[in-house]
């Protein structure tokens, strides 16, 4: 499975799973709504219980985009 390439600065439906045999979170799948882009490269979702990145499955493009305020 390939990475999904982020464009910067936009945000994004994304499912990403962790896969840490040693978390108890491991291989859970989880929905991130809304994941920002940030500049399109150094895009992460990380576990909140072992600290280490998850990956990335999906990602879809947010249409519309969240105003943000």
């Amino acid at each position: 499975m390939s990475t999904p390439v982020f464009a910067p600065a936009l945000y994004y439906d994304v499912t990403a799973r962790d896969n840490n045999p040693e978390c108890r979170n491991f291989d859970t799948t989880w929905d991130v709504n809304p994941f920002y882009s940030n500049d399109g490269v150094h895009c992460y979702v990380q576990c909140g219980i072992c600290h280490q990145n998850m990956e990335i499955l999906t990602a879809v493009l947010l249409d519309p985009q969240p105003e943000v305020s």
